[in-house]
């Protein structure tokens, strides 16, 4: 009896190398188009961030791009405003317009309160005052020389410069900007899968710095504590990179000095005001810094504040601006012949025991609301002199 054909005979099937590779293929890009268009669908419930990819670090970076409802209206970048004021002006200044734009970091960006309270001040019946806010959070002179050179396409007529606390944070930022992969970070972007992963990561950094902010408010009865010190940065830094960070904060003021000059624009610069009384150090600094509280415990206030301007100038890495920015204001204010508002000065007469941070700030660097109105009180009356000049007929 013959068994041809039954089950146990019959030769199995077998596939190619290459029809393996490509029905792995198939199976593969079915997945991950399956997998997009879920990710795409949960977009329309959870929109995914606004991401600005390459952080200002790019040429092509722009705070301002053209509104979609007026060609002639310049409004902030919706990627760019994670770190920038929202706001719009006319791209064409209008002939009774005074256009003032102020530069600096995060300590720039909270002023918006005492911008608009300053327009209205200054603005008469002839001549409207529009104050266009360019203070980037962590952004540092290197990209507010990219910032300046942006706003020269707007006929702005006074620049204001306030910077000097974050030329270190800036490198943290270039680190993490991806800036030498930008074009591949642009293209993989379109995938909803690849914003998904992004956004969650994005979600999470944020997360953790707000418990790190959280805990050094916790801690503000007690200045030098554990969970006062510093956050690591990606980046070792030493004291080489402490002159290298000083010489490139001098070369990118210059820059931008030597060309408001070329252009004729007025520039009005301001010291940088920092909290002595509770900087934000990293551990070894912020062991250093127990002395100075020793100091004034003692009410040697004068000793204390040259010992804590000293370690804050020394610490290699530091969230804030120190005597060596400041110092080196002073110097290019007299170089370039501009006006420089001591804003340093200024707080500091106004705390209780002359140390900056006893009433007069948020955090470490930030001024509060109080002391941001004595930084508008302090530059008002040079831009008052300014205005005074561009009225003359």
């Amino acid at each position: 009896m013959s068994n041809e054909g039954s089950p146990s005979q019959q030769t199995p099937v077998t596939l190619s190398v290459k029809k393996r590779i490509l029905f792995s293929l198939v199976v593969v890009i079915s997945f991950f188009c399956v997998a997009e268009i879920t990710f795409r669908g949960l977009e329309l419930i959870w929109p995914p961030h606004d991401v600005d990819l390459g952080l200002g670090f790019n040429r092509d970076s722009r705070v301002f791009v053209e509104s979609p409802v007026d060609a002639d209206r310049m409004e902030t970048d919706r990627a760019k405003r994670v770190s920038f004021v929202r706001q719009w002006f006319q791209r064409t200044k209008p002939s009774n317009v005074f256009r003032i734009v102020a530069l600096g970091g995060s300590s720039v960006n909270q002023l918006e309160p005492q911008f608009k309270r300053l327009e209205n001040e200054l603005s008469t019946e002839t001549q409207t005052v529009e104050i266009i806010n360019c203070g980037g959070f962590a952004y540092g002179s290197h990209r507010l020389v990219l910032v300046l050179r942006e706003m020269l396409a707007y006929d702005p007529d006074l620049f204001l410069i306030y910077t000097g606390h974050n030329e270190f944070e800036e490198v943290e930022q270039l680190s993490l900007s991806g800036v030498e992969h930008l074009a591949i970070e642009r293209t993989i972007s379109h995938s909803a899968i690849i914003r998904f992963i992004r956004d969650r990561r994005t979600d999470y950094e944020i997360s953790r710095l707000e418990r790190e902010h959280n805990q050094r408010l916790l801690s503000r009865e007690e200045p030098v504590s554990e969970t006062n010190f510093a956050r690591a940065w990606s980046h070792e830094f030493d004291q080489d990179d402490v002159r290298e960070r000083m010489e490139s904060y001098e070369h990118n003021l210059r820059v931008m000095l030597t060309t408001a000059k070329k252009r004729d624009i007025p520039v009005i610069m301001g010291t940088v005001s920092s909290n002595l009384l509770m900087p934000y150090l990293p551990e070894e600094a912020a062991t250093r810094y127990r002395d100075v509280y020793e100091l004034w415990k003692t009410e040697s206030i004068e000793p204390g504040l040259q010992l804590a301007n000293r370690i804050l100038a020394e610490t290699a890495g530091r969230h804030q601006c120190s005597e060596l920015e400041n110092n080196i204001l002073r110097r290019l204010a007299d170089e370039f012949s501009i006006p420089l508002i001591d804003i340093e000065s200024a707080i500091a007469k106004q705390e209780p025991h002359g140390i900056p941070g006893e009433t007069l700030f948020d955090d470490h660097c930030h001024l509060n609301s109080a002391g941001r109105d004595i930084w508008a009180s302090q530059f008002a009356p040079e831009i008052q002199k300014v205005l005074s000049t561009s009225r003359m007929p």
